[in-house]
């Protein structure tokens, strides 16, 4: 059922089961820490899953239908535009100038970006859907070759899990026809539950993905360079960087300030002021 009471699938039950939910959370989110979103999530579950064949009654109805690519239907447009390398790009955010660098790195690489960003339940604190989608739209409408790059949703649930999560969004993004996808610093995660590349490794173990990650370290404008760089192709220290910092971003919004033209576009800062909270609250 849905939140207004409209049956959307109907299950053929073959099995009710206990589990337990201190080793369904360490597996899936490496912790136990209540204060994880996602652990937290976990413990406040049912005692007991169902579990058998499920049969779809009523489609749910998109949040953003005019941004509602079914599978299906990328991978027919991807053909038609002949795109043979597709680059998936996984986000919870607006664009700042680094998202948007690793974005063009990937495209350059490819024939075309499809940048999916996550619609559906987040955490207190993550911006709003509509900001995210409303950023893009400007991003790509002013400064994104219009052949190159598609903006489509993808609703699902923030898990937060970090390296796992990474490649659920990988497997994900493949279903979409993707053969490529960004895999940034700290991919999915949360707090300081995750190591910076825990994402990055974990592909190791899954050679056989059918997807590929596009991996990329930390980025930031440098003030010797003039340019948004990265640790692989940078010299000059640390004191010379201005990391694109997401809290500080944040805390520069709620404040009313846009953040500096360093870290983010005026256009997209715009974009996001125009909202009194531009936070899920």
């Amino acid at each position: 059922m849905n939140s207004e009471n409209i049956a959307l699938a109907m299950m053929d039950i073959e099995d009710i089961y206990e589990y337990d939910k201190k080793e369904l959370a360490q597996k899936v989110y490496g912790t136990l820490d209540q204060n994880h979103p996602g652990v937290d999530s976990v413990f406040k579950l049912k005692d007991k899953f169902v579990g058998g064949e499920i049969f779809l009654i009523n489609e749910p109805i998109p949040t953003f239908p005019q941004l509602d690519l079914k599978p299906i239907e990328t991978r027919v447009l991807f053909k038609e535009k002949k795109w043979n390398k597709v680059v998936a790009f996984q986000t919870r955010n607006p664009p700042h100038l680094g998202h948007e660098y690793v974005q063009k790195a990937g495209l350059t690489y490819c024939d075309g970006l499809f940048i999916n960003p996550v619609i559906g339940k987040k955490k207190v604190g993550d911006f709003l859907d509509e900001i995210i989608l409303k950023s893009y739209q400007v991003l790509i409408n002013e400064f994104y070759p219009k052949d190159r790059v598609i903006l489509s949703t993808f609703e699902t649930e923030m898990r937060y899990a970090g390296p796992k999560e990474a490649i659920f969004h990988a497997i994900t993004r493949k279903n979409f026809g993707c053969d490529h996808i960004i895999i940034g610093r700290d991919h999915a995660g949360v707090g300081d539950y995750y190591g910076p590349y825990d994402a990055h490794e974990i592909f190791d173990q899954f050679p056989g993905l059918g997807i590929e990650p596009i991996k990329f370290r930390s980025f930031s404008k440098c003030k010797k360079c003039d340019s948004i760089v990265n640790d692989k192709i940078c010299p000059h220290p640390p004191e010379m960087q201005n990391y694109f910092a997401g809290r500080e971003i944040r805390e520069s919004l709620k404040k009313g300030i846009p953040p500096g033209s360093e870290v983010m576009r005026s256009e997209i800062s715009e974009v996001i002021l125009q909202y009194k909270n531009p936070f899920v609250t």
